[in-house]
């Protein structure tokens, strides 16, 4: 048990990101184990640049998770149309979902190449029920595109045009309770979303912000803000904003959870937690709290 729990710990060690109050970046390593084929060599097999839809493409893994109450289904490759890119994709469903008949809350977590198994093992620690979408980041360090504006406009429209439609069929998903989870340049994106959702039909309910990089495009994600109240006064949603201390992200995430604040947009409800942490410890206190909160029955 100290070796798996070790093993999963690695998820959150090896959380490369945007880091502390800093542009640095990192590089991440296969955390699942075992042999397997390469995502990059089955995305190529699909020759997504040619493709006028997205596709979905299963590729096989020799991993186990069977320290998982819950079920993983097999991978896939999802090439998009609108990035160019090809992403891997895990998808967790809770315990009983096969004898159940009930539709379940859906998370997308960005960043799976690192998230993925950790997230939904802290989601059954923490009692929570919801089917859980991985996304791996695409080739050569994409996040930093994907993630950050401009590209992250590009990304959204991916995430709820072409991945939402091609893998919420499969399951039984409940479409009016989905949450989106992100850290460091992944929570500066599931801020941007926030503001970049539909005014009246909004994607998402639960965004999750665990000690984004805000520091990054001060000015244009203020300017996001701005132009999101002047659409409306109204955004139906939990905003879930972490830090970590003292070598976090604080500074730059209490700056805009305070703009936010001053919109005093109705019907937003903001959870701003701060942990005794670091950058890249930051995403187990803030997912187990945000699940027992926002995901558990």
């Amino acid at each position: 048990m100290k070796a798996l729990w070790w093993s999963i710990s690695l998820v959150w060690v090896l959380t490369a990101c945007g880091g502390g109050g800093s542009a640095s970046g990192g590089s991440g390593g296969n955390l699942s184990g075992g042999a397997q084929e390469s995502p990059e060599a089955v995305a190529a097999q699909s020759s997504s640049s040619a493709a006028s839809a997205p596709t979905l493409v299963e590729f096989e893994e020799n991993v186990s998770y069977s320290f998982l109450s819950g079920e993983v289904a097999p991978p896939h490759i999802i090439s998009s149309v609108i990035t160019g890119i090809d992403y891997p994709v895990h998808v967790y469903l809770p315990p009983n979902y096969a004898e159940s008949d009930k539709k379940y809350p859906v998370v997308y977590a960005l960043d799976g190449q690192w998230q993925f198994p950790g997230l939904p093992y802290l989601m059954e620690q923490a009692g929570g029920e919801a089917i859980l979408v991985a996304i791996s980041q695409g080739p050569d360090d994409r996040r930093r595109t994907d993630y950050l504006l401009p590209g992250a406009r590009s990304y959204f429209q991916f995430l709820t045009a072409e991945l939402m439609p091609l893998i919420e069929p499969m399951y039984r998903v409940d479409t009016q309770n989905r949450t989106l989870v992100g850290t460091s340049f992944g929570g500066v994106f599931t801020t941007i979303a926030m503001l970049l959702d539909d005014v009246s039909a909004p994607y998402f309910t639960n965004y999750l912000a665990f000690d984004a990089s805000l520091y990054e495009h001060q000015a244009l994600t203020r300017a996001l803000l701005d132009q999101r109240y002047q659409a409306s006064g109204e955004l139906s949603a939990n905003y879930f904003a972490s830090s970590a201390l003292p070598a976090g992200n604080d500074t730059f995430v209490s700056e805009f959870v305070g703009q936010l604040r001053r919109k005093n947009f109705s019907s937003l409800t903001i959870i701003q937690r701060d942990y005794q942490v670091t950058h890249a410890q930051v995403a187990e206190p803030s997912f187990t709290e945000a699940v027992s909160l926002l995901l558990t029955p």
